[in-house]
């Protein structure tokens, strides 16, 4: 194996454009990750990275080996998980978190019948609408809704979401229903974390300013007060999908409604994916139906 000694210790720090910080994402000291990275550049007779006081970057010989390298390393994940499924059962112990409503009315349901079908895994469950660090908090995976920032971790799209405008028909029979968005400018809109709200006009997505005199940072509150005909709101699907069947509630306004967002499980860089994370992930796909 020595020829593929000190690879992902380079791709890591090509990527981070750190050895702090590669040395954080594969759990190794700076040390190792040094040390190894120098043997490599020694074995290739070629400097792949220029080293200053205060960054690391690559060199147009170390882009062209960090693009090539990684081919080989994505290779080698998926031979060496394959074989890892067949010889290993899913136990030990995962470190989760995920969104609070989210979690308790979806994830965990899952979690517990993934728990049910391999009871020699436990889960550690930290339910938070603060988005944990991952590598600082040592978790396993973490579920976040909506668009991804810039970031070095991994992701698997579990599922998709969508938001909605709508209002109860005794609130729409009073007032009316707009049929613009510069009509919602005459409503009064319930709010909840942001005055702003998602909407897509002429293929492209945006946000408008709205305001109310109901805000609140809870969705079932605001599901309440839409249903008693407070005012118009927008919510994610699974908020308003069984009262939107009842009839409780009307979507509206459905010409500027915004693209589909992920739903996505997120694990650290550059680690071996376990094979109870990696069932996991199975199981969220399946009972999250994308």
């Amino acid at each position: 194996m020595m020829r593929w000694e000190g690879i992902d210790e380079f791709i890591a720090v090509g990527e981070e454009g750190s050895f702090t910080q590669a040395a954080q994402a594969l759990g190794l000291s700076v040390a190792h990750i040094s040390r190894h990275v120098t043997k490599l550049e020694q074995r290739l007779n070629t400097q792949l990275l220029t080293r200053t006081t205060r960054k690391v970057v690559l060199t147009k010989e170390g882009e062209q080996f960090l693009h090539q390298v990684k081919h080989l390393q994505h290779a080698m994940d998926e031979a060496t998980q394959g074989l890892a499924s067949v010889q290993t059962s899913p136990k030990g112990k995962i470190k989760l978190t995920a969104p609070v409503m989210y979690g308790e009315s979806f994830i965990m349901p899952i979690v517990h019948s993934f728990m049910h079908d391999h009871p020699e895994v436990e889960v550690i469950a930290t339910l938070s609408n603060e988005q944990e660090n991952l590598l600082e908090g040592g978790f396993d995976l973490a579920i976040r809704l909506g668009h991804l920032k810039d970031s070095t971790l991994k992701a698997r799209r579990l599922s998709s979401r969508r938001f909605i405008m709508c209002a109860a028909p005794s609130y729409l029979a009073r007032f009316g229903e707009p049929h613009t968005l510069g009509e919602l400018n005459q409503h009064q809109c319930l709010i909840g974390n942001s005055s702003y709200w998602r909407v897509n006009e002429n293929g492209r997505d945006k946000h408008i300013k709205v305001a109310g005199r109901l805000h609140c940072n809870s969705g079932w509150a605001l599901v309440d007060g839409a249903k008693k005909g407070l005012g118009i709101v927008q919510l994610p699907d699974y908020y308003i999908e069984n009262e939107i069947k009842t009839g409780q509630l009307v979507p509206i306004l459905t010409a500027y409604q915004p693209q589909q967002e992920g739903v996505w499980g997120l694990y650290p860089p550059r680690q071996f994916v376990a094979t109870n994370v990696r069932v996991l992930l199975d199981y969220l796909v399946t009972g999250l139906k994308v």
